[in-house]
């Protein structure tokens, strides 16, 4: 199953020649990432009509937002709209073949029983796979639980509460309180509060200070700020495949290039971009525009999970140009989850 961001507008229904021949410029611009024109369709896809009959159905693909063209081209090249109707209605199945997955099912079995290698083997196996930039991230809970609490006395009606997640992550937030709290009432309160949330979530600190009162209503508020930022979703990731993208002609720039390498290396960034549900066996594809996250403008991501029964997931994904090979990235993605899925689930026992 796929999933989408919010699409801009709806797909147009197209009749069966415009269909084709859009297939055709989006196969021919993936290809030779070249303005595409209709004495080239005829030719190489043998279409049995006219260049002149293919140039008045580009116009008017182009007018229903499928297709733009360059100002120094006479060729057409597929707009963000032109691939979501492509992934929606005429992407071929995604899958990899048979040979290839016993490649790549035989490097894991190979690799040693350690987390850090399998993510590392992923993402390499990925990048290869979908010949892109690769992308996957440590196994964590998908909402942040709560292992432990303090609040730190810093003067008088401020402190500094300090929440461990599991997994380990750090939360800190200064908090001014309206009344002061002497140190040993802050240490109690810390006491009472670890006993009700530890091993929870953000839902039970919401349900816990709607119930409270000062001075921890105004703590329980100021973690329920903290556990929704991206910092308490932010995972370790590791990629691969950057030679992939340099090849592309649409990272020739270099400012380009390192807004990518950095949003991959920021885990908390990251987070942002990440979707969030995302259910056991659906991959999510976002197109050029459909991101807010503007280092991914005029790339595509394409994302699936991999995890256990418990809550305890991670992604793998892979970033390149829109011209995307997104068959190809698609089944890539939901080969390598599918087995990070296998590996999970053999340690947890199951």
């Amino acid at each position: 199953m796929l999933t989408s961001a919010q699409r801009p507008r709806k797909l147009p229904e197209l009749a069966g020649r415009q269909r084709d021949i859009l297939h055709a410029v989006i196969r021919d611009y993936i290809a030779t990432a070249q303005p595409v024109a209709s004495v080239a369709l005829v030719r190489r896809y043998r279409l049995p009509v006219s260049p002149a009959t293919v140039r008045n159905a580009l116009a008017a693909l182009e007018e229903l937002g499928l297709l733009t063209h360059p100002h120094t081209s006479a060729g057409r090249v597929p707009t963000d709209l032109g691939y979501r109707y492509f992934i929606e209605s005429l992407m071929p199945a995604a899958d990899l073949r048979p040979e290839e997955r016993v490649t790549v099912s035989h490097q894991f079995q190979q690799a040693e029983r350690d987390t850090g290698e399998w993510l590392r083997l992923a993402a390499s196996a990925l990048a290869r796979l979908a010949t892109e930039a690769a992308i996957v991230t440590s196994p964590s809970r998908s909402r942040a639980v709560i292992r432990h609490l303090e609040a730190v006395p810093i003067a008088s009606r401020r402190v500094l509460l300090v929440a461990v997640l599991d997994g380990g992550t750090v939360l800190q937030q200064l908090v001014d309180l309206s009344v002061p709290v002497g140190t040993e009432a802050l240490r109690s309160l810390s006491a009472r509060l670890v006993d009700h949330l530890s091993g929870k979530g953000v839902d039970a600190v919401r349900a816990l200070a709607a119930s409270a009162s000062a001075p921890a209503s105004e703590l329980l508020g100021a973690l329920e700020r903290v556990l929704d930022e991206p910092a308490a979703r932010a995972r370790d990731v590791y990629y691969d495949g950057i030679q992939y993208i340099l090849s592309q002609p649409e990272f020739e720039a270099a400012e380009r290039v390192r807004a990518v390498l950095e949003l991959l290396e920021d885990g908390t960034r990251l987070a942002q971009v990440l979707p969030d549900p995302l259910g056991e066996g659906e991959i999510h594809v976002a197109i050029g525009s459909e991101h807010r996250c503007e280092p991914l403008v005029g790339c595509s991501l394409v994302v699936g999970r991999y995890g256990g029964r418990d809550g305890v997931i991670g992604y793998v994904g892979v970033v390149g140009p829109t011209r995307m090979d997104y068959a190809r990235s698609i089944g890539a993605v939901r080969y390598i989850g599918s087995l990070m899925t296998d590996l999970v689930r053999t340690v947890e026992g199951r």
